[in-house]
């Protein structure tokens, strides 16, 4: 079974349900998850990281007594997007669930793109296209999205949002670490909804046209994993510039594998490209312009009042 969490993270189910008490069993489960999906596998020394791993569980009993063993490989994987997430009620710890909010400051917009929980799309591409009215209707001649404390979460929902921001075309793409195009494809705007290889999210919502106004962009230290992937969206595009902090680094791509004790084992496949081709990864993006976080909304605003 498959069911979408964010774009860069898709949950499968590794076992489809069957126990697996047996911990060595489980371990092997879970390595080689590892080794077939992650991006890191193709320099590991799997034969020893395999053999470091069984004895590490030399007396587990259960599954849970895996997880040091299970979290050391992905250690000397050396990739920190890849996790595993262990808790009572098993699965990874829910994204909080919040949906986009807005402003007029003067003739700006401000847009507020929150993280949002992997199961609450429809009501936050709703609450944005509210938002979205509302904005357009005021007629604004600039606009502010702001991906700050942006965690991540759903990605196509966020990007529904913004979409009238964005321009029609590729906005971006996920890449293999050889540098072609991953199973996940590319992301962008076409008559004007959000697609992602050959599917269009959001078919029955319109958003309002928003005009071509300059965008302004801005993230910090907390912008991450989905949230990176709206600013990559707005890379290239000669009407946005971006401001704040460098954010958080997690512009990969990650599927995530439901483990038979509820346990959910989310593995990087892939990197984030933008429209340009420059491809990122786990290091942190900075803005065009660094500013602190308690000057980054006046900078911004000042820099959309110069644009002609």
């Amino acid at each position: 079974m498959i069911r979408h969490a964010f774009l860069a993270l898709l949950v499968v189910a590794a076992t489809a349900g069957e126990p697996v008490s047996e911990p060595r069993a489980y371990l092997d489960t879970a390595l080689g998850l590892l080794q077939q999906y992650s991006m890191e596998s193709p320099k590991a020394d799997w034969p020893r990281l395999r053999a470091e791993a069984h004895r590490d569980i030399a007396h587990a009993q259960r599954p849970v007594d895996t997880y040091r063993a299970i979290n050391r490989v992905i250690a000397m994987l050396g990739n920190s997007h890849t996790q595993l997430h262990a808790s009572a009620n098993g699965g990874a710890p829910s994204t909080i669930s919040t949906v986009p909010d807005g402003r007029m400051i003067g003739t700006t917009a401000y847009l507020r793109i929150p993280a949002i929980s992997t199961d609450d799309g429809e009501a936050y591409v709703d609450a944005g296209r509210r938002v979205m009215g509302d904005l357009v209707a005021a007629r604004p001649q600039s606009w502010v999205v702001d991906l700050r404390g942006n965690g991540g979460g759903a990605m196509l929902p966020m990007l529904t949002v913004v979409a009238p921001l964005l321009g029609e075309g590729r906005l971006g793409r996920f890449v293999r670490a050889n540098g072609t195009t991953s199973v996940w494809g590319d992301w962008g705007v076409r008559d004007g909804h959000v697609y992602n290889r050959d599917e269009v999210s959001f078919p029955q919502v319109k958003m309002p046209a928003a005009g071509s106004g300059p965008v302004a962009v801005l993230v910090d230290g907390q912008t991450a994993s989905s949230g990176e992937a709206v600013l990559i969206s707005f890379v290239g595009a000669a009407h946005a510039r971006s401001f704040g902090e460098p954010t958080a680094g997690f512009a990969t791509a990650n599927v995530a594998f439901d483990l038979p004790d509820g346990a959910l084992l989310a593995i990087t496949t892939a990197r984030m490209a933008d429209r340009t081709g420059r491809t990122y990864g786990n290091t942190p993006i900075a803005p065009d312009e660094l500013v602190g976080n308690g000057d980054v909304l006046n900078t911004a605003i000042e820099w959309l009042g110069s644009r002609p």
